[in-house]
Parts: C-alpha cells; structure tokens; sequence
C-alpha cells in the first residue's frame, strides 16, 4: 500500500456569494475532478481551504455532495479562521487572500507533486490521461492552458462527467495562451499567463520556495508568475503539455485580472511618454520600476493600492534570470503551519491511513 498520494490538488474558497452560481459550480468541479482522478486509478488527493468563511452561511464544505470512500482519492478540508484573514491589508473590503489559502494548502499537500487550481474549473480529460502516466520529472513545472468559456445554461452541470467535459470542449473558448514579454524585461520565456490554474510542480520545490510570496495586502498580484520564475531560477524545466490538456474557467465578471487596473497620474504619462518616444524602452522601463508607477488598483478594494508590475514582478523575476540568488520572502512558519486549522475528511483513498 502507498504512503502518500502521488498529487495533490490544491484549491480554495469560501461561501460569501462572491459569483452567481458559484456553490453549485464548485461543487460540480469538486466531484468532477476527484470522479476522473478515481477513473483513471490516479492516488490523488484535494486539500481545499475554506478560507475566513462567514458566520452567516453555511461551510462549502458541508455543502458539497462527495462519496465518502474512494479507493484512489481523498479529499481534506481545513477551515482557516476569520481572525487571520483580518490581518492583511484591504481584509474589511474583501474576505480573500488567495496567495495565503493557496500556501495553507501547498503546506499541508501531501503529494509529491502539487498544483493549485481555481474551486471550479475543469480539467480535460488528457491531462489525467498525462498524469496517470507517472512519468512526471522532479525538477520540472507542468503547465496547461486556460481556456475561458462561458456557460449560459446552467443545466450544463447536471451532465455526468463524460458529457459535461464534451459540452465544455464544445463550447466557444478564449485561451490564455503563451505570451512573449517585452525583450527590455529580459526575461525567461515561461508560460506565466493564468498559470495559478495549473502548475504542477514537485513538493520538495514548493517546500523550498516557501509557497507563493508574501503579500501583505489581500491583493496577491502577480504570486503565481512569481513562483514559476522562482522556480526557474533554481534550476526547474518548463513543460507545456498538449493543446488537447486544458483547463476549462466558467468565466463570470469577476475574474481577478479583469479587475486589476493601472492607476496613472498625469506626470508619470507625460515621463513615460518622453522616455519611450525620446530616449528609449529600457529607459522607461527603468522609470517604472525605479518610481513604482503605474501602480495598480482592484475594483472593490479602494483602500488598497498595489505596486507596479515593473517593480513588484519584473524586477526580481529579471535579476533571477540574471543569476541573482531567489531567496524566499515567506517566514518558515509559512502557510499556517504554527495554527492547529480544524480539518474534515471528506472522503478517504485507500492509501490514506493517517490523519494530518
């Protein structure tokens, strides 16, 4: 018998009605994933982090509708208390920090490979085809594209399994494929567009790199970039998989990267002007990153303003690419580890004997 499981699935919410429909459809996507990780004899498991959930409502996961025994896969919920959320910055406006429930949950995977992934989104069925496998390399980052779709008959998730991933892949999508940085970034080339919905990279890494940055705001901009060039840095492959392995994102209008804006002022256009035009990219660039600017703003959250991404992402993930030792901005007690988090046990693989 196995001592662990060979992935863990991490991901995370809370029921605060944040989008229409969103119980029913993380629901949906739980017992979807964990139904084709079973299928495919995969020994697997979900951590999912009820994160500051509200006194008003009931927990997702006494919502959710999950076998209780499984031979291949089990699945864990830990509820993370209210009174750690309240200590970010921008916590009274918004009830998330998706950078902290992510880490909470990395930290307490017990796969030897993790990714994170969005409470309700829905995998291919290639990439458990790839998984299954077992062929995945130690010092290499996996990654799929996200493709966006929008579901207008919520009827779609009555389906059985087979027919709601046909009825996805049939559905008109916009893929967040490769995109070339600018070159004055200077840059690796990685595939860091939507990739908090899948990059599966070993435990031991996720270890070393203590989880995604620290952020002391409810922001989180830019974790999941940074922790693919962090990892590069120390010397982790990329691996695209396939067109056909993709992650399929029930769009709604309150997608994180729809909200973010760039706040400018009118000196800093009129500097970043000059300089691209008169003197040159790089320069403006400099200009960017030096005076933080523009910086950056989330619809719903006023009180908290963001660093630019010149400074906050390119400037480190660059001086990475340059040789510069990556060093981790998380504590060693990262991801909650000093806080007992109540846990459940929702369903439990036959390989999983020990509580944790």
């Amino acid at each position: 018998m196995n001592t662990g499981p060979y992935v863990s699935f991490v991901t995370y919410g809370r029921n605060d009605g944040y989008t229409e429909n969103y119980v029913a459809r993380a629901n949906r996507a739980t017992s979807c994933l964990i139904s084709r990780l079973e299928s495919s004899g995969i020994d697997a498991e979900l951590v999912f982090i009820e994160w500051n959930p509200p006194a008003d409502r009931p927990l997702l996961l006494d919502l959710f509708k999950l076998p209780s025994k499984l031979r291949h896969v089990t699945v864990r919920g830990y509820i993370a208390p209210p009174e750690y959320h309240r200590q970010f910055a921008g916590s009274h406006q918004a009830g998330f920090h998706a950078a902290e429930a992510a880490n909470s949950g990395i930290r307490r995977a017990r796969g030897r490979f993790i990714t994170a992934k969005a409470s309700d989104t829905f995998f291919s069925p290639d990439v458990f085809k790839m998984i299954a496998a077992r062929t995945l390399d130690a010092d290499t980052m996996y990654r799929v594209d996200r493709h966006d779709i929008a579901v207008t008959d919520e009827r779609l998730w009555d389906l059985d399994d087979d027919a709601l991933l046909a009825a996805l892949a049939s559905l008109p999508s916009a893929p967040h494929a490769w995109i070339q940085q600018s070159s004055h970034w200077q840059l690796r080339e990685l595939h860091t567009n939507a990739c908090g919905d899948f990059t599966l990279m070993a435990a031991a890494y996720w270890d070393y790199l203590r989880g995604h940055v620290r952020d002391p705001t409810v922001l989180s901009l830019d974790i999941d970039s940074l922790v693919m060039h962090a990892a590069a840095a120390l010397g982790v492959r990329e691996c695209r998989w396939p067109d056909s392995c993709r992650v399929y994102k029930p769009i709604h209008g309150k997608v994180h990267s729809e909200r973010v804006q760039q706040l400018w002022k009118p000196w800093q256009r009129r500097l970043d002007k000059f300089l691209s035009e008169k003197v040159s990219e790089e320069s403006a660039h400099w200009a960017r990153t030096t005076f933080n600017y523009p910086r950056r703003g989330v619809r719903g959250i006023p009180s908290v303003v963001g660093p630019s991404i010149e400074k906050n992402f390119v400037r480190p993930a660059s001086r990475w690419a340059k040789g510069e030792k990556m060093v981790p901005t998380q504590p060693t007690d990262w991801g909650l580890r000093n806080l007992t988090l109540e846990m459940r046990t929702l369903c439990r693989a036959d390989w999983d004997t020990v509580d944790t």
